[in-house]
């Protein structure tokens, strides 16, 4: 298991963050820190450290990615 840490910009929707983690979930991550700031009213940027496997960390970026509020995915060196 490794710590990995993810960047995203999505839209500011009510549900996002429940998405974010539910998606997480399903995929085997578990949360250890999240960090969201709103930009702008539409816009927020999320920061989101989590534990998993490191040979999954191409497969989350791309589901993260296909939600549809979801602006931007990317991964932060640790």
């Amino acid at each position: 298991m490794e710590t990995i840490q993810i960047r995203l910009t999505a839209n500011n929707a009510e549900d996002l963050i429940m998405r974010i983690t539910a998606e997480l979930h399903k995929r085997g991550f578990s949360i250890k820190t999240l960090f969201f700031e709103s930009l702008t009213a539409d816009m927020a940027s999320i920061g989101v450290t989590v534990v998993g496997e490191s040979s999954k960390q191409a497969q989350i970026l791309r589901q993260l990615s296909r939600l549809y509020d979801i602006q931007s995915a990317d991964l932060i060196a640790c």
